[in-house]
């Protein structure tokens, strides 16, 4: 580069590229120099070839002098270059703040929410998912998620309200609906905190205990119909009557772990995510060495088209309404397959010990043992006898 600079103005001056052209002749370098309190300031203004000229520089050199006269605004073109930098990224900045205020409800769903739902909690999620395409996404889907407020939390539940949805439905939908709030907050979509259960009014119900259990005579005729009708319907009715298992478990049961020889059957996974191993006694035993065996990796349980269970069988629903174990019946009060479960649970619990019966159905925690369990009346009337006995002869005694 050539070394001589060549004065154009006051306050002005260029060098020249000893080898770049720039139009007829060759690229010039601008740079501007002023006093500032008694010291000469030069500042870099650039190329030609980027846009420099010399109407641009004594602009440039004016709004210098004027800041350093007033103190108003960049006094340095790097100043002024940091200046436009920031301004430039809190543009930015408030772009993406408001595209991610317009993102709806529904893509935000679809482009955060699913895939990290599908990936962290893939059981859990297949509800969620079922709650938000029958009433979340009709509702609000098409919201942006900086505009669901109360009013359109009220609305949600008394469409459900409306619509003859339960407690518990409408608090497992607005407590879906919750997550996703909370996820989106914690992500910086918006900053609206997700209402409570108690402020909407979708807490959950006091009571959801189903307290229904078949009496002998009514499971044998259940039983014997199902089997005149479909054997396939009955062996998984047994072995559900028989040990409580859940219709997930049975349903998903292979051949690889049912273990004659020890009379046990192993379930891999569980509702609650752990495996679970239980005895069997030797009617079941029966039962299961009467159906065709398979491969080890084969269902157990299969319906009369081959297929596994993934859901009640419909002879058994059409069998319990046939039999009218359902008429006149309250909702908490209907017998449905999950009553299988619940009848085991309450029959095995007169016999076994709280934990026994907790490790056999697979229960956690205690308070899952009370919903499935009723007060033994035998046993209570006993005790009954026996404190009797106490306190009435202490009393004798004292006389």
């Amino acid at each position: 580069m050539a070394d001589k600079w060549v004065k154009v103005a006051m306050g002005i001056r260029y060098r020249e590229h000893p080898k770049r052209k720039h139009g007829s002749g060759p690229d010039k370098y601008y740079v501007l120099r002023f006093t500032v309190g008694g010291k000469k300031v030069q500042e870099p203004l650039g190329w030609a070839s980027e846009g420099v000229t010399l109407e641009k520089a004594r602009i440039e050199l004016s709004k210098l002098k004027e800041a350093h006269r007033t103190g108003e605004g960049p006094a340095s073109l790097r100043e002024k270059r940091q200046l436009a930098i920031a301004r430039r990224e809190a543009e930015e900045l408030r772009q993406r703040q408001e595209a991610r205020a317009a993102v709806t409800l529904e893509s935000y769903y679809e482009s955060t929410y699913k895939p990290w739902g599908l990936s962290t909690k893939e059981k859990a999620f297949k509800r969620e998912d079922s709650l938000w395409r029958a009433w979340i996404l009709p509702a609000l889907g098409n919201m942006p998620i900086r505009d669901i407020k109360l009013e359109q939390w009220d609305h949600l539940v008394r469409d459900m309200t409306k619509a003859g949805m339960s407690e518990r439905t409408r608090e497992y939908a607005t407590g879906t609906l919750r997550r996703i709030v909370n996820h989106a907050v914690e992500r910086q979509v918006t900053s609206l905190i997700p209402p409570s259960g108690r402020v909407i009014g979708s807490t959950a119900p006091k009571n959801n205990r189903r307290v229904r259990v078949l009496e002998r005579e009514e499971l044998e005729s259940l039983l014997a119909e199902l089997k005149r009708k479909d054997i396939c319907a009955w062996r998984i009715a047994l072995f559900a009557a028989l040990t409580g298992c859940r219709l997930g478990e049975l349903g998903a049961l292979t051949w690889r772990n049912v273990k004659f020889e020890e009379k046990a059957v192993t379930f891999p996974k569980t509702k609650n995510g752990t495996a679970r191993a239980i005895p069997i006694e030797s009617g079941l035993v029966e039962m299961l060495r009467g159906i065709p065996p398979g491969k080890a990796t084969d269902y157990v349980f299969l319906n009369s088209k081959g297929k596994p269970y993934t859901d009640s069988p419909a002879v058994f629903r059409d069998t319990v309404e046939a039999l009218g174990l359902n008429e006149g019946r309250s909702k908490l009060d209907r017998f449905s397959f999950h009553s299988l479960r619940h009848g085991a649970a309450t029959a095995l619990a007169r016999k076994m010990t709280l934990r026994d019966l907790m490790d056999y159905m697979g229960w956690k925690v205690a308070a899952m043992a009370l919903r499935y369990t009723h007060s033994n009346e035998a046993s209570q009337r006993a005790a009954l006898i026996d404190l009797e006995r106490i306190v009435l002869g202490e009393r004798e005694s004292c006389d």
